[in-house]
């Protein structure tokens, strides 16, 4: 939300308002951890105000108070814990009801914010940004006049809030009310409210209106207050190319470029430009960029289209996965291959592909804990056991790595005799090459080759094995 500061300012105010009957000891301790909190000792303020809770296990501001350190100090499930513990002892705490519509709100949990940010109201009606966070929550859950009166009561309380008057302009301009927009906008800058989204957002609408020099301009004041907003230099390229300045247009477009990785319609963008200008290999790249980045987003939306239609199906998370993978968004990969585990835990392949990407990121410390969890799942994931030998060796750890090495061997050979096929004889020559026994390693495969002469792994495995042997002699 946009308020954190100005919320933290509040609310500190507020969380000196404690229940008058409590024993002097237990008032001591709040009020030193108070202390503590504004002073940023946040492991000292914890320690009081579990002083508190041993003295008396019942008091809800002690656990808001450590809901509001650890949200504080990045600990959010414990934030949301402690909160959730404060409001089951004492439901009117404005500060508990009013952070926990923020964490959920970041959480995307919007109707479980909105309930909390209704009861903070309730609590005290007084209080601008209450209205204004609700507000938006409100309007994306697409309730659209309460979120205007929202808004309008944060205005009327607060009336020198340009992130109100944004957030307004916005619903007004998205329901296509553009004289009560540009109004809105128009109250804010009169009341010199210095926002680069207000003139953004108004320039946006003039060029829509056609009056290009009213958008230039809004645009331009946008970057005078903040030279980085990238949003106001992309439209200001827009109107540029809209009335024919294509080279200003490409140099807008170019300084966004850093900042909008992956933008299709600013790749779009600049391939016209540079075609108006008659830069046509400028604009085949951009061109085949823009082509890169559609089919990204048609694969993307087919694998999003498929978790919705098979929500349980591993399969359809491990596809979302390997895309973003492919497409060098390693975080995003990791939540869905995750969640292809917790859909099915020995889906082996998951626990394979997030530590590849983990080692293609050099964080093979990381990969090690992940083969360590598979074969614990599955103490006859021979790939596990194979990966962990190699790291080991990596870390130079002998012993650990020739006993999953040796672990390995077994399994694969047990494998080889009970299903002597393709996949299982290039298991065990993968084996044997890890344990530089290169003679039955090239056997291996050279019985791959029999059963699959076009095999490529088995091609590759088997050029690795003689230039090591080449190696060797040399």
């Amino acid at each position: 939300m946009k308020y954190l500061f100005q919320t933290v300012l509040i609310l500190f105010c507020f969380s000196s308002v404690v229940n008058a009957q409590r024993s002097e000891p237990l008032l001591r301790h709040y009020r030193q951890a108070e202390v503590f909190v504004n002073h940023q000792r946040f492991d000292e303020a914890l320690r009081e105000y579990q002083k508190i809770l041993q003295l008396d296990a019942n008091f809800a501001e002690a656990y808001s108070g450590m809901g509001i350190v650890y949200w504080k100090t990045g600990r959010v499930d414990e934030a949301i814990d402690a909160f959730q513990k404060a409001l089951a002892r004492n439901n009117h705490l404005l500060q508990a009801h009013a952070v926990m519509g923020i964490l959920l709100s970041k959480r995307g949990q919007e109707d479980a914010a909105i309930t909390h940010y209704k009861q903070a109201i309730d609590i005290n009606p007084q209080l601008s940004w209450l209205h204004s966070n609700l507000a938006e929550l409100l309007w994306t859950q697409n309730q659209v006049p309460q979120a205007i009166s929202g808004y309008q009561r944060a205005i009327q309380l607060d009336p020198k809030s340009p992130q109100t008057y944004l957030g307004l302009g916005n619903i007004y301009y998205t329901q296509f009310e553009f004289d009560a927009a540009l109004e809105t906008y128009a109250q804010a800058i009169e009341l010199k409210l210095h926002s680069p989204g207000i003139y953004c957002n108004r320039g946006i609408i003039y060029t829509k209106q056609g009056e290009y020099d009213k958008a230039i301009t809004d645009f331009q004041k946008a970057l005078g207050i903040d030279n980085d907003y990238t949003a106001a230099r992309f439209e200001l390229g827009f109107v540029y190319q809209q009335i024919g300045k294509y080279e200003k247009a490409i140099n807008e477009y170019e300084r966004v470029l850093p900042h909008r990785t992956g933008d299709l319609a600013l790749h779009h963008n600049l391939a016209r430009c540079y075609f108006r200008l008659g830069q046509v290999d400028a604009a085949r790249h951009q061109h085949e960029i823009a082509q890169e980045i559609r089919e990204f987003q048609d694969a993307l939306n087919a694998a999003q289209e498929k978790i919705r239609e098979e929500p349980n199906n591993p399969d359809s998370y491990m596809a979302l996965a390997r895309i973003y993978a492919e497409h060098n968004q390693p975080q995003k990969a990791f939540e869905q291959y995750k969640t292809a585990i917790l859909k099915d835990a020995f889906l082996m392949e998951a626990y394979d592909e997030i530590a590849a990407l983990y080692i293609q990121h050099q964080q093979s410390r990381k990969a090690v804990t992940v083969y360590k969890t598979a074969i614990e799942v599955d103490s006859g994931y021979i790939e596990g056991h194979l990966m962990l030998g190699l790291l080991y060796r990596q870390y130079e750890q002998p012993e650990e790595s020739a006993r999953h090495l040796e672990i390995a061997h077994q399994l694969a050979r047990k494998t080889v005799e009970t299903m002597p096929n393709v996949q299982s004889l290039n298991i065990l020559g993968a084996v044997y090459l890890a344990m530089k026994d290169y003679n039955r390693a090239e056997n291996a495969f050279q019985e791959t080759l029999k059963l699959a002469p076009d095999n490529k792994e088995a091609l590759e495995y088997l050029q690795q094995v003689r230039q090591a042997k080449k190696s060797e002699l040399d």
